[in-house]
């Protein structure tokens, strides 16, 4: 059993949100019971979160994406309805959104680039870039990531392909394993940059800093060109499932630390 002020105390010092000028709260959001017997985490907060939480028999639930900001609250509608049922059952909710983006040992962005063996050598934002000291390919990477960020049932969709038509794409678009990837650098990379989720406004910023792969996990209108103008590769690994390793990671140090039980909820969404 933890104590949620104890808990709340650990995440603080661990993340250093006062260091982080976020859209939204981090930490502590909505106050439920204070002994912990059972924490679920997941990538987002939303009613099917919530219910499955609800139905595990979670104390408290850790998510990525939270629901309140800082200089605007509201609560009506279904954020109203959601909040309704955390205070209805005294569940605790956390939110930790680019503190955890941003941390160097335990961070998605830090996590990706250490699954695929590469040095991590300097940060940009809530990213990084790194080294690709071992000298993996393209299709080596993306092979390690399907490993890595999917879950054990995840199937592809029948209709994707390898490789987009070669008359229909003037980008070098392909998909593999359930990734978006514009093959317009090197085969195998020497520059990687990596910063999760919703990044793609660092991308000029980080190929002019030497980046020759930019991997986030949303693609806009434009990146295509800019992939085939600059002459670097773009994957898009998806907005939840790059996002899936520092929530892990954290569950995995709070039930060590911690005499709680804890669950991954798994709540894939299609971006």
């Amino acid at each position: 059993m933890a104590e949620l002020n104890e808990l709340e105390v650990f995440l603080n010092e661990t993340y250093k949100f006062e260091n982080f000028d976020d859209y939204c709260v981090n930490g502590l959001v909505v106050e439920g019971k204070r002994k912990i017997e059972k924490m679920g985490f997941g990538v987002s907060f939303n009613a099917p979160f919530l219910e499955r939480s609800i139905n595990a028999g979670c104390d408290a639930v850790l998510v990525h994406h939270g629901i309140f900001q800082k200089r605007f609250f509201t609560l009506k509608g279904i954020e109203k309805n959601k909040v309704k049922k955390l205070l209805n059952k005294d569940i605790s909710l956390f939110g930790i959104h680019l503190p955890m983006d941003a941390h160097p040992q335990i961070g998605h962005n830090a996590l990706l680039m250490k699954s695929i063996g590469a040095e991590i050598t300097e940060p940009l934002k809530w990213g990084f870039f790194g080294k690709n000291k071992e000298g993996k390919s393209i299709k080596s990477i993306i092979d390690i990531f399907h490993k890595f960020l999917h879950p054990e049932d995840f199937t592809l969709n029948t209709s994707e392909t390898e490789k987009v038509p070669d008359g229909l794409n003037e980008f070098n678009l392909r998909y593999r394993s359930g990734f978006m990837l514009l093959e317009n650098g090197p085969e195998v990379p020497d520059n990687i940059f990596i910063a999760s989720g919703g990044s793609t406004d660092l991308y000029e910023e980080a190929v002019a800093m030497g980046a020759d792969t930019f991997i986030c996990g949303e693609i806009k209108e434009h990146i295509p060109a800019i992939s085939l103008e600059t002459g670097t590769n773009f994957i898009n690994l998806g907005h939840y499932y790059s996002e899936r390793p520092g929530i892990t990671a954290l569950m995995n140090l709070v039930e060590e630390k911690f005499n709680v039980e804890t669950e991954f909820i798994e709540v894939p969404n299609l971006i």
